[in-house]
């Protein structure tokens, strides 16, 4: 049992706050060791420091996943800020980007993930070769919440969602229609189809997550496309609900039904495969994604370095 006042105190430090902060993370005290590249012996010991030292609880232990207790989601809270804002300071006084050597993590939503990301990473690393990534691939609602609980420090968002984050438009999509050859919409003339000549089309949705009733940015902006050109939100007729593009340009090329997909997806093993994809008439502009970063964090020498090489626009895309 703890007590509230002790005669005595270790001295908290920036290893005790990492182990803590990748616990509730991942939680998982292996995940969190993994992450740390310290041993799941360690990490126990700098919780159980942390603890003693604060005479709290902050790790409920009683589930097989690890959460965090009342007071340890406000130490979470004070503990990212303190972490990101000794990343500053390192950033500040560095003398050199080129010696850049740790993780970042990236949180993404599906369209970037696939069609953006792989590379971004490829040119960083072609300058930074030390630096390594763990990417986290979600729905544009998932990335938000990770990147305002610290979890993650670079986003990618089809939408702008919360005033506690810092949007830098990066790259535009236009959504392309796909369907079979020997569908009646595939045989349309052309490069270019409108909304009324697909809307009757049994439709394949492309799911972010493992539940259908996820949100997804993809689906609300297409479903806002739709009605406003006075079309109701469930005029597409949904036969299925897939979370892999792969799976989709199968299903579309058998036949099953016609899907939306972005433009920088569609290549030539579509064509190889039978299909067609057409631009959408009522298309007027494309769809800007975003990166996306908390306003009240300062961002790790990594991911300040990552932001304005992404800014800067030093990447190569190799498509």
């Amino acid at each position: 049992m703890f007590s509230a006042k002790t005669t005595e105190r270790s001295t908290m430090d920036f290893k005790q706050l990492e182990a803590f902060v990748n616990v509730v993370k991942h939680k998982s005290f292996s995940k969190a060791a993994e992450a740390t590249f310290l041993t799941q012996p360690t990490i126990s010991v700098h919780i159980k420091n942390l603890e003693n030292e604060l005479g709290v609880i902050l790790i409920d232990r009683q589930d097989r996943k690890l959460t965090a207790t009342p007071h340890g989601k406000t130490l979470y809270k004070y503990a990212t800020e303190i972490l990101s804002t000794r990343n500053h300071i390192n950033n500040v006084f560095s003398n050199s980007n080129l010696d850049l050597k740790g993780i970042l993590e990236i949180q993404t939503s599906s369209t970037p993930g696939q069609d953006f990301i792989p590379w971004v990473l490829k040119s960083f690393r072609d300058v930074h070769r030390n630096v390594h990534f763990t990417v986290e691939q979600s729905d544009s609602y998932k990335v938000t919440d990770n990147l305002l609980n610290g979890i993650g420090e670079i986003g990618f968002v089809g939408s702008i969602m919360s005033d506690e984050l810092i949007y830098e438009p990066v790259f535009e999509d236009e959504p392309r229609l796909i369907v079979s050859k020997t569908r009646p919409a595939g045989q349309i003339e052309g490069d270019t189809i409108s909304i009324s000549e697909f809307i009757d089309e049994p439709f394949i949705w492309r799911e972010q997550g493992p539940s259908w009733r996820e949100r997804s940015a993809s689906k609300e902006s297409f479903e806002l496309f739709l009605k406003t050109h006075g079309y109701k939100t469930n005029s597409l007729n949904i036969i299925a609900r897939v979370n892999s593009i792969g799976v989709i340009r199968k299903a579309v090329a058998a036949g099953l039904g016609a899907s939306v997909v972005s433009s920088s997806a569609i290549g030539e093993m579509d064509y190889s495969m039978g299909l067609k994809s057409y631009k959408i008439k009522e298309y007027e502009r494309p769809r800007t994604f975003y990166m996306a970063y908390r306003k009240k964090a300062y961002l790790s020498p990594i991911a300040e370095a990552f932001k304005e090489f992404i800014l800067n626009g030093e990447f190569k895309r190799l498509r």
